[in-house]
């Protein structure tokens, strides 16, 4: 379990971080995971329903580039609908605002935002596509956007810029640009990293992503003679370490799917990749999928346009102090360009898909799945427990998971693809050699001592000798990981110890689908060849999923998950018989786990995460005990939430 000293946060440098990802006790939305259509209800999507006031919400706007439509209008104004309804403050627009950077185009694009701009602020950057117009087209677009106060880098105004809004610093790095913008993120990081308790940086490429990314593109692909490879393989260690040592948010597009990864430094701390989603009229295929060398995926979903379908996506940060609340949203539609009309996007349903919890005080552990073959040595990391050591927050109070197996998790294919070296122009100079960096930078080689549970031979040289040689990457399986956490919030006046929020457990729910988006069986389908883990040509197992497990995208609102054991130790001062172990409620109300009579006196057993203490009439609900030895209480629960010592 990573236990991290915070790098962020006003008066948050000496406490002990803690990272949380996944659900809420009241995540908004229907009772069915559905979002409310009214904007007074209140579940409205990303409306905290826990006794917070947030100071600030943060909305990301994927790639709306609209194909022979310019700008896919349709989605982006569903989109922005529900920001203001949500009351998003900032947008992010994460590049690729139009199809071919023309005046006619960024006319189109800019005639939305601004319907937008008295309530919000958009904060774009240049994808892939807008650099095909002229500069000046862009300036003329977004230089009223950008706030004034925004610190711009020199040479590259109103593409590459930093500015902090409350608690937290915005880093807008364009296309292109982050190869050669080391020096300018460092900066700004460091000038302002002690200051904030949270770091985002938007940029359009993903870092390590399932369809492009930096590491395949700028590293194992680059080529000696593109200045933008060259600087990024200087700058790709420096990265990771910085936006691992801050803990910084990496949120892009470009891939046209949603998937969220934990991307680790060499020394296995961690920061948190968002590839935003979709607001276009195309989702792109699966194609390399999770980098296991450097990469945990922890969400995955693509709904590729060949389906009939693609997906609008729409994230919210909504931050309140050193309390971050991420959800993710997506609402499935038919349209496929502006004259189409807004179809499903009229009254579009917006689905909760994925969430988080992030504190300035947190610890963290990547759970595997529990389709890890149980007779492989497991490498020191491949846990599929829920288990984790004490995790503490800054006045000491402790608390830490005891028992639970992973048992719900999602799972995705890849498609097969090549790649090949071209000597004397890229950095590989065989094919030979680039299958060792892809080994380098990508993927684990399968080892008798460190199986590659993704694949027995994830890439591997074919047609050696031929004209036809390349590197083949094989077409897998893989199954998701999880971050759980613990995370810290400053106690209140209504209860006896320090909140603890449990996340990370119940976001998955034994979805699985082909690199297209459609959906398989995990329960009777078997993954493809060579996915089992082993080192075997065997495919991953069905899974034989607990009953809580929908294979639905959506989440509901209090998403029940698998078991496990929560360990509470008792606050100095207080006294067993005076208060009990409580989870906060979805109208902020805390309710005690068990009554008194249904606490037992008994230490935790491995038997009670499926049974009764003996000690515990059988009428009892839950299985509720206090350790005298350890001065703690535990409890078998199956939801995640806050949860905190209270007075009885």
């Amino acid at each position: 379990m990573s236990i991290r000293i915070a790098k962020t946060g006003r008066g948050a440098a000496a406490a002990l971080t803690l990272a949380v990802l996944s659900t809420l006790a009241a995540c908004g939305g229907g009772g069915d995971g559905s979002a409310s259509t009214d904007p007074g209800t209140p579940t409205e999507p990303g409306t905290p329903t826990e006794p917070v006031t947030p100071t600030l919400r943060v909305g990301i706007l994927p790639d709306t580039q609209g194909g022979d439509s310019g700008v896919a209008l349709h989605p982006m104004k569903a989109i922005l609908d529900l920001y203001a309804k949500s009351g998003v403050n900032v947008v992010l627009a994460v590049g690729d605002l139009v199809e071919n950077g023309t005046p006619a185009e960024y006319a189109l694009w800019r005639g939305l935002a601004e319907q937008y701009k008295g309530r919000m602020t958009i904060l774009p950057i240049m994808g892939n596509h807008d650099p095909k117009g002229i500069d000046q087209d862009w300036y003329d677009t977004v230089e009223d956007f950008i706030p004034a106060d925004a610190q711009h880098m020199p040479g590259s105004a109103y593409k590459n810029y930093a500015l902090v809004r409350d608690n937290v610093l915005f880093i807008n790095i364009s296309y292109g640009w982050l190869e050669r913008a080391y020096d300018f993120v460092e900066g700004m990081v460091r000038e302002h990293g002690g200051k904030v308790d949270h770091i985002i940086l938007q940029t359009h490429n993903s870092f390590a992503g399932n369809r492009y990314g930096l590491v395949r593109e700028n590293i194992v692909d680059g080529s000696l003679a593109i200045v933008n490879d060259v600087k990024f393989r200087e700058a790709y260690d420096k990265y990771r370490k910085l936006f691992a040592e801050y803990d910084v948010i990496y949120v892009s597009g470009h891939e046209h799917h949603y998937a969220r990864s934990l991307i680790r430094d060499d020394s296995d701390l961690g920061f948190q990749q968002i590839i935003s989603g979709d607001s276009a009229y195309k989702g792109y295929e699966t194609r390399f999928g999770e980098h296991e060398r450097i990469q945990n995926v922890l969400m995955h979903k693509v709904q590729h346009e060949d389906t009939g379908f693609v997906d609008a996506n729409a994230s919210i940060f909504t931050i309140q102090g050193g309390m971050l609340d991420y959800r993710s949203y997506f609402a499935t539609h038919s349209v496929a360009r502006n004259e189409d009309g807004p179809k499903e996007l009229a009254t579009p349903q917006w689905k909760l898909l994925d969430r988080f919890v992030r504190s300035t005080q947190r610890c963290e552990k990547v759970v595997f799945p529990g389709s890890v073959p149980a007779d492989i040595q497991r490498n020191s990391a491949y846990d599929p427990s829920y288990r984790t050591s004490y995790c503490a927050s800054a006045s000491g109070h402790r608390a830490r998971l005891l028992d639970g197996t992973n048992r719900s998790f999602n799972r995705y294919d890849t498609r097969t693809r090549g790649m090949s070296a071209t000597p004397g122009y890229s950095y590989a100079g065989s094919n030979m050699e680039m299958l060792s960096m892809m080994y380098r930078y990508m993927f684990i080689s399968d080892e008798s001592f460190s199986r590659n549970l993704n694949n027995s031979q994830r890439a591997r040289l074919v047609g050696e000798g031929t004209p036809d040689e390349e590197i083949e990457v094989r077409a897998t399986t893989i199954d998701l990981k999880k971050l759980v956490a613990l995370n810290w919030q400053e106690r209140g006046k209504d209860t006896v110890s320090d909140v603890l929020w449990v996340s990370g457990i119940a976001g998955q729910t034994g979805t699985y689908i082909d690199p297209w988006g459609r959906a398989k069986d995990i329960t009777t389908a078997t993954g493809l060849p060579g996915s089992y883990g082993d080192g075997s040509e065997s495919g991953k197992l069905p899974v034989q999923l607990p009953a809580h497990a929908t294979r639905q995208w959506e989440l509901g609102a209090d998403q029940s998950g698998d078991t496990y054991v929560l360990e509470f130790a008792l606050p100095a001062g207080a006294e067993a018989a005076a208060t009990t172990l409580a989870r906060r409620d979805a109208d902020g109300k805390w309710i005690a786990l068990a009554p008194a009579s249904c606490i037992s006196k008994q230490p935790y057993q491995a038997a009670f995460l499926s049974a009764l203490p003996a000690d515990v009439d059988a009428s009892c609900a839950a299985a509720v005990g206090y350790d005298a030895t350890k001065s703690a209480y535990w409890a078998r629960v199956d939801q995640e939430g806050a949860f905190a010592v209270v007075a009885r």
